[in-house]
């Protein structure tokens, strides 16, 4: 019992700083004039170094790297991060940690489709009740940003189910590593992948160099593409430390800790929340006019409340008093 309280309060730290360092990104994009994509890789390189520090320096790194597997699980990490940073550019960070929710219901139809573990009709009717409320909530984004908004969330969340998909495929995360090898392996895939999408980024900016301005203009992402230097400004740099290292690193010594002294469907309890603990750590920013406030309307709400208490109901479902739940409504159905 001991040993659950523990993991309660480690999964409550996780998210609480997930909302903190979701809030904190948005406030270095628009009050510091950070850039999303040189950001989201000073982020993942700092939290790597941070935890590649804490692991065990005598892990087998090339084992590391050499596997695809590996890269695949960095590179998606890590794009994922940037198109949720960029969807900071436009809503507010609850509004897009509501919206992420939908991740739920890619995630179990990539089960579904690579796993072949098929949904239960609890499943589905969650799913419909999560897509209700997504659209309550899109409907009442401003409608010259409500297309860019939601295709960035779309992008994340789809990209955070194929994150969940590989780490459960991943070989290093079936071995019985110790929380040290683990700190170290996540440390290393956090900073390589980071290293990579500025190598890449930059590639990208250089040809785009040469492309007609008509191109440039008409192409969201190379009108914000990061210039070399962008990398190394002194905003990109602090707010990635910042953000990486007593945010992003921290938290994931706290979530990888919490599951492995419960599971993952315990741990999924507490982050179907995280809008709400997102919520309070934005009213608390505005309170000091670091951020403007922006207030839920009955609508929003509504689709909160539905989005939430959907996403927590799938994934209670998946507990063991959950299935027992679940065999006994099948079971009276079917009478």
């Amino acid at each position: 019992m001991f040993q659950m309280y523990k993991a309660g309060f480690l999964s409550v730290g996780t998210v609480l700083l997930w909302a903190l360092m979701n809030v904190s990104l948005r406030y270095c994009i628009l009050e510091y004039g950070c850039n999303q994509f040189a950001i989201a890789c000073s982020n993942a390189i700092f939290c790597g170094l941070a935890l590649i520090a804490i692991g065990n320096y005598k892990i087998n790194v090339w084992k590391i790297l050499k596997n695809y597997q590996t890269w695949l699980f960095g590179l998606i990490q890590v794009l994922r991060n940037v198109c949720m940073i960029s969807a900071f550019v436009y809503i507010s960070s609850t509004q897009a940690n509501l919206l992420t929710n939908i991740e739920i219901v890619f995630s179990v139809l990539f089960a579904w489709i690579f796993l072949k573990r098929r949904p239960s009709g609890i499943d589905f009717t969650s799913m419909l009740f999560i897509i209700f409320g997504c659209f309550i909530l899109v409907a009442g984004i401003p409608y010259e940003v409500m297309g860019v908004a939601t295709m960035w969330v779309l992008a994340a969340s789809v990209l955070s189910a194929l994150h969940a998909l590989f780490a459960e495929i991943h070989p290093d995360n079936r071995s019985d590593l110790t929380m040290q090898d683990r700190f170290s392996v996540t440390g290393w895939i956090m900073f390589v992948s980071g290293l990579a999408f500025i190598i890449f980024f930059t590639l990208l900016s250089f040809i785009a160099s040469f492309l007609p301005e008509e191109i440039i203009s008409r192409t969201y992402i190379l009108q914000y593409l990061p210039s070399a230097a962008e990398y190394f400004a002194w905003n990109n740099l602090i707010g990635g430390f910042v953000t990486g290292v007593f945010f992003y690193a921290i938290s994931m010594y706290f979530y990888l800790y919490a599951v492995s002294i419960s599971t993952s469907e315990y741990f999924m309890m507490y982050r179907s929340t995280q809008a709400v603990f997102t919520y309070a750590v934005e009213i608390a920013f505005s309170a000091f006019a670091a951020l403007p406030f922006l207030p839920l309307n009955a609508n929003d709400w509504l689709a909160a409340v539905t989005i939430i208490l959907s996403s927590l109901c799938m994934i209670l479902m998946r507990t063991p008093r959950g299935e027992k739940l679940k065999k006994i409504i099948e079971r009276a159905f079917k009478k």
